[in-house]
């Protein structure tokens, strides 16, 4: 059974009971104070723990607070930075850049910390930043007119247009050399953004982005071209052949200049070879000489000149331009001009070495009551031939060598035969006799065995052309119709030929070496023989003046006419057959009326052959 407590043990129980109920009020009432105290310290106060802008805010009041904030703010916007872009550098502080950081908003949120929301959730931030901290973020701002304006007071001082090298010929023969310059322009998007991020940081250095662009034609382009022109017309070039001297200015240089390349392609310059040819031709002009042969004298076995020889003289305009051109821009302003100089083919200087020594053959013609015209041709055409010397193994042409035969060559109008195809005539003709002058030249030439190449015979026959008995020895000639005498001098000395005339006869004296050969002739032989008509026939011509009167023909008969020569030498045989074949001529008197002129000669083309048509000059 139990037994009812004692009065003592009641007390004791009831003791313990009040301590711990006093215990448990304190505790639950205890912490209500502090945080009740707590409170009441930070009425208007930020709570401990916060902070801002590396300031502890913490039971500071907001004008307290303020006052700190803005001290540390100034510290901040007033740090020190340097801007770099390019080669250039700026040493200024955020603040100068326009950097702002407004306390009134750090504040407001720092008192805000630990009073929004419901209790608990205000004592918890009151907890958090008591334990832990809180730190308040700060707004800070760029006055962007500031800031922008300085980046593109960066970019004035940084910024530059692109520039290729230039090179230009100034009047007064100098250059003008511009050099190339890279371009440079600061991105002032991307400089913005990088200040701003730097301004959260505090970067003590910022680079801004500048964008360079390299020339598109450097110095190296244009530097070498200009040095190369500087050399070129420095002083003037002198161009020699000989005694002779020409010369090219610095002007006339610098006209010549030709620049090729362009925008990032280097500069060539040289001289203009075309046009520099005209000035080339213009002294090619000056320089040029053809060869002249001499014209000798027999003068009784001591041959002399009676015209001298010259030499041939040809400037190279092409290869002239070319060394102007390769060596303008050289030291040495001299240049010998390509002058290709062709020696005659005979020079008087080597007379005694031609082998002129003795008399070869010698033929003369008459032309007794021939017409003062005629007679005047044969000696105008004797005197250009006169002289002549044939080297060995060349040939002669007796057109080329006489050269042309016209009235404005000094020829007067005699007598020629011309045919219509059927019937042959004497007529009229420019320079008629000269015919009769390359029968005579012809006659000592096929005597002496030289090689003959071309031979045409007249229409007619002339007994004025029988030569040491023998008909068929005649010779007619007329450039127009394309009508030559050419033989050969094919021996191993050279072969003067001596003319002279006087009113009745033409002589050709050949001399020389005489040839080791041997000439043998044969015939003529004489077929197709035809009567000629003895009728006299009277014939108008209007081109003579009117009333006068000249007996052109005679009557002679036809026949065709062979003659074999046989040249030995050294036991070899070399033959030449003359075919002739004359048509009969009549008597025919020439009346001249006056009026239109002659008609133009036929042609005649064949070797040993005339053709229909043809002319010659009696």
């Amino acid at each position: 059974m139990n037994e009812p407590p004692r009065p003592g043990a009641l007390w004791f129980q009831r003791a313990w009971v009040w301590v711990i109920a006093t215990a448990l009020l304190i505790g639950l009432f205890a912490p209500l104070a502090a945080i009740g105290w707590y409170q009441y310290e930070h009425v208007g106060r930020v709570f401990r723990g916060v902070s801002a802008l590396g300031v502890d805010l913490g039971g500071m009041s907001s004008q307290e607070a303020d006052r700190a904030l803005a001290a540390r703010a100034g510290e901040l916007i007033a740090r020190p930075t340097l801007i770099r872009a390019g080669d250039q550098q700026w040493r200024t502080d955020w603040g100068r850049l326009g950097l702002r950081l407004p306390t009134a908003p750090i504040i407001d949120r720092a008192v805000a910390v630990g009073r929004e929301g419901n209790p608990l959730r205000r004592l918890r931030a009151q907890t958090e930043a008591l334990g832990d901290g809180f730190r308040v973020g700060a707004e800070e701002f760029f006055d962007e007119s500031i800031l922008t304006q300085f980046v593109q007071g960066v970019a004035g001082q940084i910024d530059r247009p692109i520039r290729n090298a230039r090179l230009e010929l100034l009047p007064d023969l100098t250059f003008d050399f511009t050099s190339a310059q890279s371009g440079r322009k600061v991105d002032i998007d991307e400089s913005l953004r990088r200040l701003r991020e730097a301004a959260d940081v505090g970067a003590e250095v910022v680079d801004l982005p500048v964008v360079v662009t390299e020339p598109l034609t450097t110095d190296d382009m244009r530097l070498p071209a200009k040095e190369r022109a500087e050399r070129i017309i420095a002083s003037p070039i002198g161009l020699e052949f000989r005694d002779r001297r020409w010369t090219l200015g610095r002007q006339d240089l610098a006209d010549l200049l030709v620049f090729s390349g362009g925008p990032g392609i280097p500069i060539d310059v040289r001289l203009d070879s075309e046009a520099l040819m005209p000035r080339i031709k213009a002294i090619a002009a000056e320089v040029a000489q053809k060869p002249q042969d001499a014209r000798l004298d027999w003068n009784r076995g001591n041959p002399r000149p009676i015209r001298p020889s010259l030499e041939g003289r040809e400037l190279d305009a092409v290869e002239a331009a070319r060394l102007i051109a390769q060596r303008a821009d050289g030291a040495e302003r001299t240049i010998p001009l390509p002058v290709k100089v062709i020696r005659p083919a005979v020079d008087a200087e080597m007379i005694g070495q031609m082998g002129i020594r003795e008399p070869i053959e010698s033929a003369t013609t008459s032309f007794v009551g021939a017409l003062p015209q005629k007679q005047h041709n044969i000696k105008l055409a004797v005197s250009r031939l006169n002289g002549l010397v044939v080297p060995p193994r060349s040939l002669f042409s007796f057109n080329r060598a006489l050269g042309p035969t016209a009235l404005d060559n000094g020829y007067q109008i005699a007598l020629g035969i011309t045919s219509d195809g059927s019937q042959a005539r004497t007529v009229p003709s420019v320079a008629g006799g000269i015919c009769q002058v390359a029968t005579t030249l012809f006659q000592p030439v096929f005597w002496a065995g030289y090689q003959i190449e071309e031979r045409h015979w007249h229409l007619y026959w002339i007994p004025a052309y029988t030569s040491r008995g023998l008909v068929g020895l005649d010779v007619t000639v007329d450039e127009d119709s394309d009508l030559d005498f050419r033989f050969q001098n094919n021996s191993d000395t050279y072969l003067l030929i001596q003319a002279r005339a006087d009113d009745s006869s033409v002589t050709f004296d050949l001399y020389g070496t005489k040839p080791d050969w041997q000439v043998k002739v044969d015939g003529p032989t004489l077929t197709d023989t035809r009567p000629a008509d003895p009728t006299p026939v009277i014939e108008p011509v209007p081109a003579l003046p009117d009333g006068e009167r000249i007996l052109a023909e005679s009557a002679r008969e036809g026949f065709a006419a062979s003659i074999l020569r046989t040249v030995i030498e050294n036991g070899n045989q070399r033959q030449l057959r003359l075919q002739s074949r004359y048509v009969p001529s009549r008597n025919v008197t020439l009346v001249g009326t006056g009026g239109r002129p002659v008609a133009a000669p036929g042609s005649e083309s064949q070797l040993n052959r005339p053709a229909p048509g043809s002319t010659g000059s009696n």
